[in-house]
């Protein structure tokens, strides 16, 4: 083991070399070779593979431990002798066309109270401006406000000239080189997709921040040390202006990502935590006979703001004395407990939980944890996935369910359990981590629950599928979906979303046909298998914005269907069957700028749909008796509530449209468009 060090460490600096000159050449707008590349992809996993053995030394037999060794020593010395290149491994950039450098977004920051807080802000500020500090470490507990204090500083140098561009990079706990490299690219308006292999994106992601006189790279929620030089991130000098941020609970000690300052962010002051409290608990609850127990329960929150936020929402406007006399009692049996800091405040969030309204409430808090950590929500889309796991029960009409899932969301949000986001320029919602691994815990209490998303796993099926109901593989890297080796009786959820899954297996779903929810919205599927035709009990099918997909099987025994999202796909006509989906009450086929047509009868025989989504799609730019005739059918929909259509000629048009409006639908918006060449720039604008 320890000559295998010796050689990686003359490895190590021979790679540090390699990429200073490409550095360099960069810098000159050249790009490296194919050869170059390819030997720093080889280096860079060669280096994965040494951490890994250094980890699994521990635990490995000697015999084991010898055989990796000698495997990974091979590829060491191979990439020594590899690493005398010959000359002009360099070529010239061809010249792109450089996207306008949008301004910081401002970000939704929560008000921020205290001294101790202004006096952490004005130093980090002070640090930012001083040219002889390029990387700052916020360090402190989880929960004490790192991320709240770094989004106010955000927003304070948004407004000023100080960096030409600030990006903000939430980290999380399992470190994505791929997501890290996606997300500044985003925020530069610079597509990496076509990019396959990290080093080649890290090139490209170099090129354009070093055209950027100075900026500000914010990491949050760092966990361990990130690689600046794989990421594609030039290293912060006085000449570059450049500086990065990181924001961390984690003491980590790192010679590459070594800070010029600690910037430590401590618990508040009683006075301050008193006046936190004060100001989320509400002014009705502030009276002389309740005031003693509201300090002793202020005391039970340790300083620290996410506790304190989240217990004075739990008690906000709360005026029985009995209550807050058990709420002093059950925080003080959390105090006494002999567990760790780390579970003790789980412990204090769990009361914040069991405060919430009901059960039902309880329910979609705890599925907003079968999402990544750290994952941005659209508000309707929770709320979507809440309605196809029936949380929210049906009402008289579909808009009635979406304004109670809205209502259960402003109640999370209120709990302090959904923080508001901003993110260019549109409003997200975000699991605080805490929060998520609380509800983590609590599913983990009772069987039936498999969350694994953000993970980047590989495989899908594990033996836990057997004994569980509801599966998460959200945002992981499964490519193929083969058969399940055994029956999966009892599962009726899988979420398969934002995968990039392109094949599956013919027989995939013959063992899960109980399922209820099936959602592989986001993958790179070209067609569904046949066992798909099998899922009788499936209620809700999300295929949204699988952009390759063009062919559907029969749904013709899916009789119990209520919601098909079709959006963004690439299918050329409907799957066979439709017609018999009689208790369909969503169908979304917006932006389907592929499909040619729906057979006449289709829509009419869909007697319970209330949501009907079709603008963007291609059917709008079809000739005017078929679009005559899809308006005729829908004025047979009786339980119609939402309508959205893109209509070309829409002067021929006009009684159907006329009628439309008339009916009680909640929700009517079309877009009209004269003459096919207008739709058609349209279509190309939405795509």
């Amino acid at each position: 083991m320890d000559i295998l060090r010796s050689r990686y460490q003359e490895l190590r600096a021979k790679e540090i070399d390699i990429r200073w000159e490409v550095s360099k050449a960069v810098e000159q707008q050249k790009k490296p070779k194919e050869e170059l590349i390819q030997w720093l992809e080889n280096a860079y996993r060669v280096k994965k593979q040494v951490n890994n053995m250094e980890i699994a030394a521990r635990r490995q037999s000697e015999k084991q431990l010898m055989n990796e060794i000698e495997l990974i020593k091979d590829q060491v010395n191979q990439l020594q002798e590899t690493s005398h290149f010959a000359n002009e491994l360099y070529v010239s950039y061809e010249q792109d066309d450089d996207h306008f450098l949008e301004r910081s977004q401002v970000l939704a920051a929560p008000t921020l109270v205290g001294k101790f807080v202004e006096l952490n802000m004005d130093k980090i500020w002070e640090n930012l401006t001083d040219p002889n500090v390029r990387i700052i470490t916020v360090y402190g507990t989880r929960g004490v406000g790192k991320t709240a204090i770094m989004m106010n500083i955000n927003n304070r140098l948004a407004t000023t000239d100080i960096f030409q561009k600030i990006f903000w990079v939430t980290v999380s706990q399992d470190f994505n080189l791929q997501n890290v490299q996606n997300d500044i690219a985003l925020q530069l308006n610079f597509d990496l997709s076509k990019y396959e292999h990290s080093s080649r994106r890290a090139v490209r992601l170099y090129v354009k921040l070093k055209k950027i006189n100075n900026f500000l790279i914010i990491f949050d929620d760092v966990w361990q040390p990130i690689p600046f030089e794989d990421v594609g991130i030039p290293r912060p000098n006085r000449e570059n202006g450049c500086k990065i941020v990181l924001t961390t609970h984690v003491n980590f000690n790192c010679p590459d990502t070594k800070p010029d300052k600690i910037i430590r962010v401590n618990l508040l002051s009683k006075n301050e935590a008193w006046n936190l409290f004060a100001s989320k608990v509400g002014d009705k609850v502030l009276t002389l006979e309740i005031f003693p127990f509201i300090r002793q329960v202020v005391n039970e929150c340790w300083g620290l703001p996410i506790v304190i936020v989240s217990v004075g929402h739990a008690m906000r406007h709360e005026v029985n004395i009995e209550v807050w006399k058990k709420a002093v009692e059950d925080l003080r049996i959390i105090s006494r407990k002999k567990i760790q800091q780390a579970e003790m405040v789980l412990e204090v969030l769990r009361f914040c939980y069991n405060r919430l309204k009901n059960d039902k409430v309880q329910k979609c808090f705890l599925y907003c944890a079968f999402f990544p950590e750290d994952y941005l929500f659209k508000p309707e889309e929770l709320v979507r996935y809440w309605m196809a796991e029936n949380f929210i029960p049906e009402g008289q009409d579909i808009i009635k369910d979406i304004g109670d899932g809205f209502y259960i969301l402003r109640e999370l949000q209120d709990a302090n359990m959904l923080e508001t986001f901003t993110k260019e320029g549109d409003e997200w919602l975000k699991m605080h981590d805490l929060f998520r691994d609380l509800a983590i815990k609590i599913m983990n209490e009772e069987p039936g629950f498999l969350v694994k998303a953000g993970l980047g796993l590989q495989s899908s099926y594990s033996s836990e599928w057997k004994d569980s109901r509801k599966i998460s593989l959200i945002r992981n890297q499964i490519k193929t979906l083969d058969v399940f080796p055994v029956s999966c009786p009892n599962v009726s959820t899988i979420l398969l979303h934002d995968n990039p899954i392109s094949h599956i297996s013919p027989s995939s779903f013959t063992r899960v046909l109980a399922l209820q929810f099936l959602d592989m919205s986001y993958s790179w599927i070209t067609e569904l298998p046949p066992s798909l035709s099998e899922l009788a009990q499936l209620r809700v099918l999300f295929l949204q914005y699988c952009t390759r997909l063009e062919k559907i099987p029969s749904l013709e025994k899916l009789k119990k269907l209520q919601v098909l999202s079709l959006c963004g796909t690439s299918i050329t006509e409907l799957p066979q069957g439709m017609e018999g989906l009689v208790n369909l009450k969503s169908l979304d086929m917006s932006e389907t700028t592929k499909l040619e047509s729906i057979p006449v009868g289709m829509i009419s025989s869909l007697c319970r749909l209330e949501e009907l989504r079709m603008h963007g799609s291609r059917l709008g730019k079809i000739n005017s008796p078929s679009i005559a005739n899809y308006l005729m059918e829908m004025r047979c929909l009786n339980c119609l509530a939402i309508l959205t259509l893109s209509i070309v000629g829409s002067q021929d048009h006009l009684d159907s449209i006329m009628c439309l409006q008339k009916q009680k639908l909640k929700i009517f918006c079309i877009d009209m468009y004269g003459f096919d060449e207008d739709f058609i720039e349209d279509v190309v604008e939405i795509v």
